[in-house]
């Protein structure tokens, strides 16, 4: 027998599991841009549909656009919990969703297009400075051994991972605490893999091109991209010095990859804070969100772009809203020709000052009630339909830059 149409399947399946009583309710998305958005993010507050919808039933839903099903995720955090998914949209169209729910309970398995983790080494063993095993094991929490240092084999990939189905990244969990990027040649999820035979934090594989692609960017002593610091008399501090350090994984897809890291006794100057860094990826994006709470009442927490030769600077700035500063040019890894392009996204209301200093472009950002949040996205030309000359990388800042000023309109 040939199935020809899956999704009435899957409808009529999940009316025979709700024994033909489940409940609808519409969502309407709106995109007000004049042009269309791929992989728009959506992002629904459960409280609020249980409050119009009495009797919904989020371990019991199914979300469709006409007869196809629409993979979604529930996240929860501090601020409640969410219903998440992405979805295609025209320039200026009102898409119209249909949501059927019922009681009981039935899980839904989507292929994931994001992934997170943290993996360190299996058999805690250390001697001569350094971690010692053959495997490496991820975890969904971890504390740190205060002994930690840089290239001592503790860690996959030398930190945490996160990808989307266009890029990767990593930032280093040592008193480096740099972000760095890796160029992916494909759209299928490669960082639960990669590293994985890197044992000794020596000439590790992912600095060499893959069938994949691989770890694309120097950060060395700069901010890379979106390294999180404060501006303390005059000199960039990075998160270097900590009394602990504590990393939580906060969901894993198949829409959208999350983690916090604690950072405890963080020292800058002469004072000590304490900050939580909540790191996200969606679907269909290559942007990083990165959102930051901190204590003692901070008066600004930085960061920025790092600045190497080749590369031209880039901004645009919305008064009131958000804008970005971004380079473009041959500054990759690969080799002396090698385009990509980084960009970090700001909202002006939070902006102190925009300054530099011999290696980085630099926004200090003031906190307002102790919280900070910004965005970050590299784009390199060898991805899969990728963005090959400045003039398109600009036309995609442009347009990522109007969908934060201008975010789609949900109505249910």
């Amino acid at each position: 027998m040939k199935i020809k149409n899956f999704g009435a399947v899957i409808i009529l399946l999940f009316i025979i599991a709700c024994g033909g009583s489940e409940k609808t309710f519409q969502l309407k998305v709106t995109n007000n841009s004049d042009f269309a958005k791929s992989d728009e993010f959506i992002e629904l507050s459960l409280k609020e549909i249980k409050t119009k919808y009495t009797d919904f039933n989020e371990n019991n839903f199914l979300i469709f656009e006409g007869q196809n099903e629409i993979p979604y995720q529930i996240s929860s955090d501090e601020n409640g919990s969410k219903i998440l998914f992405v979805c295609n949209l025209e320039a200026g169209e009102t898409k119209s969703l249909e949501v059927k729910y019922d009681g009981g309970e039935m899980k839904r398995e989507y292929k994931s297009r994001v992934f997170a983790g943290l993996a360190p080494k299996k058999e805690n063993v250390y001697y001569d400075g350094k971690f010692h095993g053959a495997e490496f094991e991820f975890v969904d929490k971890y504390k740190v051994p205060v002994i930690h240092k840089d290239h001592d084999a503790l860690f996959k990939c030398e930190g945490p991972t996160w990808e989307s189905d266009k890029v990767g990244y990593r930032f280093y969990l040592d008193w480096r605490n740099a972000t760095d990027i890796f160029g992916k040649k494909t759209s299928e999820l490669v960082l639960r893999e990669v590293g994985q035979h890197d044992t000794v934090a020596s000439d590790d594989s992912y600095h060499h091109m893959q069938e994949w692609g691989m770890d694309v960017f120097k950060v060395g002593s700069t901010l890379g991209i979106g390294s999180i610091a404060m501006l303390n008399e005059g000199k960039v501090n990075m998160v270097a010095k900590t009394d602990s350090n504590f990393y939580e994984l906060l969901s894993n897809g198949p829409v959208q990859a999350a983690f916090k890291t604690t950072y405890n006794g963080w020292e800058v100057g002469k004072n000590k804070y304490d900050l939580k860094s909540y790191i996200s990826i969606n679907a269909g994006s290559r942007f990083t969100k990165q959102e930051l709470i901190i204590n003692n009442d901070a008066q600004n927490l930085t960061t920025g772009l790092a600045k190497y030769e080749g590369t031209n600077f880039i901004e645009k700035k919305t008064p009131g809203g958000w804008s970005y500063i971004a380079l473009y040019g041959a500054q990759t890894l690969v080799d002396k020709n090698d385009k990509l392009g980084i960009a970090l996204f700001y909202n002006e209301k939070d902006l102190i000052e925009f300054t530099e200093d011999e290696i980085n472009y630099v926004v200090v950002l003031k906190p307002v009630e102790g919280k900070v949040t910004y965005y970050y996205c590299a784009a390199w030309e060898q991805e899969p339909n990728g963005i090959t000359n400045e003039n398109d990388f600009i036309n995609y800042l442009d347009n990522e830059l109007q969908k934060l000023n201008n975010p789609v309109k949900v109505e249910y």
